[in-house]
């Protein structure tokens, strides 16, 4: 059974003006012709035979829906460890608020992966296994909230940096930029993004900034991973390798709203 963005070979099966039939491991999928290279660029038409690398759009629809467009791919990259996580660590039935998107991309001179937006969308802000707060846009306590935060952190680090504090290396040159989305108000920690001027959203991968010390930690994987190994247990950060000693067990899978905390 074929599920949303699961990434895949195809085979065409049959060609029609409307798009190609493909065969996905036994299983009969359908690709849109708008969701073919050949629509947007030179690349030649399907034709029955063509092998392609395809992803899962929308598995629930008879037959299901792919993609072979590299937009959709990556996409999809990004948003696949988002399920799991639901499952491991529900969700607040009631959901969360919708967010203006456009209006926080553009306070904060930058477009967010597509993960993070369907974590919000889904959770709203609040904290992840006892220990790891997840910043949200639009809360009105600027130490929860994504904007305020991203602000306060660019200000701070300047601030340290100017000081004689190691930049972290990851750095490089002043064109790369971090981006909180994420902290352990415990301990201090602040997880942000690496954001590169030439690396998509969905790629960008996490860095870690010790609460009392000027240590930096890089993992090579998005929120929603990171995310999802904490909860899970099977993270490789070494500041939050030891939660089996520090949070109950009821409390691990258990996401609590900003609401529920802080009134």
């Amino acid at each position: 059974m074929l599920t949303d963005h699961q990434e895949c070979d195809v085979v065409v099966t049959a060609v029609a003006p409307v798009g190609a039939v493909v065969d996905v491991d036994g299983h009969e999928g359908f690709v849109d012709q708008a969701k073919h290279p050949s629509w947007w660029s030179d690349t030649p038409r399907p034709a029955v035979g063509d092998r392609m690398r395809a992803v899962v759009l929308d598995a629930g629809r008879t037959p299901p829906r792919l993609s072979a467009l590299s937009d959709d791919i990556r996409m999809a990259r990004a948003l696949r460890h988002t399920a799991p996580l639901e499952r491991l660590c529900p969700p607040p039935p009631t959901g969360a608020e919708d967010v203006e998107w456009a209006a926080v991309e553009e306070a904060l001179g930058t477009p967010l992966p597509a993960d993070y937006k369907r974590i919000v969308q889904a959770y709203g802000g609040g904290l992840f296994a006892g220990t790891l707060w997840l910043l949200a846009p639009g809360y009105p306590d600027a130490m929860y909230d994504l904007v305020a935060q991203t602000a306060e952190r660019e200000e701070i680090l300047e601030g340290l940096w100017e000081a004689g504090e190691e930049r972290p290396r990851e750095l490089g040159d002043r064109d790369v930029r971090l981006v909180p989305w994420g902290f352990d108000e415990g301990a201090g920690h602040f997880l942000y993004w690496l954001v590169r001027p030439d690396v998509e959203p969905e790629e960008w991968t996490v860095i870690l900034n010790e609460g009392r010390g000027p240590l930096w930690e890089s993992t090579p994987v998005s929120c929603s991973r990171f995310l999802l190994d904490v909860v899970a247990g099977t993270t490789t950060s070494f500041y939050f390798s030891d939660l089996d000693d520090m949070v109950d067990p009821e409390r691990r899978y258990r996401f609590v709203p900003n609401a529920e905390i802080l009134g």
